[in-house]
């Protein structure tokens, strides 16, 4: 029984020994920042824009500096110690940096010099200490061990509140204080939750020998140990005095050794399980009816926030401040929302409306809306304060189809969940009449039922102008339009001026015609020559001719377009 009060003992002298070291150490300049970050180097300077390791970040701070520890998983072998009256935190609105102890020597976090440590989560993997407070104050912080025989925490001389501490392994236990030849131990422990969850697991344990005094005092503590173990044990040896003191706190089971002492100072809940949201998971979260809610004592003291940062003395309703629960958790109650009517509703929008109370914490809400009851569309999230009362919400609507129902409803969320109110419907009206146009009595505005306006009719393209004569014959690349109704069809002419020998002057022949049928956005090749023409080609170098095609498209437009032609023979 004594071997591991020595081990704790050698853990102080070690202590004392690192602060010793930190004094000859370069220090840096009081009260500066120093940022940590899971990749951060040793090389670098702990900068917003260049942090280093954890490990750097606290062995170089000075008294009163401020270490702050950026979200991620910290791995670490080797006990990290504050060597001067320090603040450790996280960074609030953020998730909290673990700091993850493993390897065989290290004891976890050795807090000392009344430093600060807040908005941490420290992980221990060994059947070893994860956090030594002597003395320190620690805030909303999460502390995990495996049990195996020392505890997951040990305090002296400290005070915490807000916080949680689970031993999980067998023999666990949570929360220690010890005192040892002649010293004496005292600690506060206020909104805490913890928990030894293995066999003959003891959740808080005050241990004094040889003259000493270990005292710790109890406020709005919830203290749960395992099965064969206790809630709050006390233990005192070789006329040491053991003493914890309890009030408003959630606990049932005792066990005292020697003249070790447990004291009711009121307001407990015995033999009261605590409902949490699942504690097997880690989710030590209180949820509606459990015991704990309301029932704990308002003190400034408590603070102003739970482990998670949701306000205290929030009340189980909206109906006033509420008292403080106990435990690390104040229960948040989820949002009431509630659906208003819609109104200016016209052909393409409409203004949803409804209200929404807070109850005391940040809460946001949004509308759902959609032709059914599963919505499908969502408007963007609003801000409904964090007030107890309520406020009202409301959201124009645009780019609705006319004469349409649809169904909407708000929907409010915070901490405590998400609340929907119920579903309301408006339909969309009709679309407006046909108005007379200001320029023609006669003529009418266009709607949704007016025939959209037949498109203009552009004729055959003659696709090139350099034609060739083979075999007698002139082929002809003609291109219909890719915005005609139907195809375009009719005839092409191909004629060319010749020099008349009676008189003077030129006369037009026809060389040749055909006719075609082009699909809309089409071309296709024509080759057609009269025998006339033929001749009349054969005995020319280079004739001009002119391409004349007359078509129309199935909505029975019609157009003829003319193009100028150099025709060539072509020659085996």
């Amino acid at each position: 029984m004594l071997t591991p009060h020595t081990s704790r003992l050698s853990f102080r002298i070690v202590l004392g020994a690192l602060a010793a070291m930190a004094i000859v150490a370069p220090a840096a300049s009081a009260d500066t920042q120093r940022y940590a970050s899971p990749g951060g180097a040793d090389a670098a300077d702990c900068s917003p824009a260049n942090p280093c390791s954890i490990t750097k970040a606290v062995a170089g701070a000075s008294a009163d500096d401020e270490v702050i520890a950026t979200p991620g998983d910290y791995q670490l072998t080797q006990t990290l110690a504050t060597p001067a009256r320090i603040t450790l935190r996280g960074v609030a609105g953020q998730p909290r940096p673990r700091l993850r102890f493993s390897g065989a020597g290290q004891f976890g976090l050795a807090l000392g010099y009344n430093s600060l440590l807040r908005y941490v989560e420290i992980d221990q993997a060994e059947p070893t200490l994860a956090l030594l407070s002597s003395p320190a104050r620690i805030d909303q912080v999460i502390v995990t061990g495996p049990g195996g025989g020392p505890c997951t925490a040990e305090l002296a001389n400290s005070i915490v509140r807000d916080s949680i501490f689970i031993a999980q392994g067998p023999d666990g236990h949570a929360i220690c204080t010890f005192a040892f030849l002649g010293a004496t131990s005292t600690s506060s422990v206020r909104n805490v939750t913890a928990l030894a969850t293995g066999s003959n697991g003891v959740a808080i344990h005050a241990h004094a020998t040889s003259g000493s005094k270990a005292t710790i005092n109890l406020v709005n503590v919830i203290a749960r140990g395992g099965q064969g173990g206790a809630d709050l044990k006390a233990t005192d040896v070789y006329s040491g005095a053991a003493t914890i003191s309890a009030t408003h706190s959630n606990y049932g089971t005792e066990f005292t050794e020697g003249t070790g002492d447990i004291t009711n100072g009121g307001g407990n809940q015995l033999f009261k399980a605590p409902l949490f949201v699942n504690a097997a998971a880690g989710d030590y979260r209180q949820v509606a009816g459990s015991p704990t809610i309301d029932a704990g004592v308002n003190e400034p003291i408590n603070g102003a926030f739970d482990f998670e940062g949701d306000p205290r003395t929030l009340g189980a309703t909206d109906i006033g401040a509420g008292t403080t629960d106990i435990g690390a958790d104040e229960f948040v109650v989820a949002p009431a929302a509630t659906t208003g009517p819609a109104t200016a509703v016209t052909d393409r929008a409409a203004t949803l409306s409804g209200s929404v109370n807070a109850r005391g914490v940040p809460t946001n809400y949004h509308f759902e809306y959609g032709p059914t009851t599963a919505y499908g569309s969502n408007t963007p999230i609003a801000d409904a304060d964090s007030g107890r009362s309520a406020v009202a919400a409301a959201v124009t609507l645009g780019g609705l189809s006319p004469a349409t129902t649809y169904h909407y409803r708000l929907v409010a969320t915070n901490a405590g969940g998400v609340t929907t109110g119920i579903d309301q419907t408006f339909t969309t009206a009709s679309p407006p009449a046909p108005t007379p146009s200001s320029t023609s009595p006669t003529s009418t505005s266009p709607t949704s039922t007016t025939p959209l306006p037949t498109p203009a009719f552009a004729g055959v393209k003659l696709v090139a102008t350099r034609l060739r004569i083979a075999r007698r014959v002139v082929a002809l690349k003609l291109a219909c339009p890719a915005g005609t109704i139907g195809r375009c069809s009719g005839r092409t002419k191909l004629t060319a001026r010749q020099r008349r020998t009676s008189s003077r002057g030129t006369s037009r022949i026809t060389l040749g015609r055909a006719t075609f049928s082009i699909a809309a956005g089409k071309q296709a090749t024509v080759k057609r020559a009269s025998r006339a023409g033929q001749r009349l080609l054969s005995g020319m170098r280079r004739p001009r001719g002119r391409v004349t095609n007359a078509a129309h498209d199935d909505a029975g437009q019609s157009k003829t377009t003319k193009a100028t032609v150099t025709i060539r023979q072509r020659h085996r």
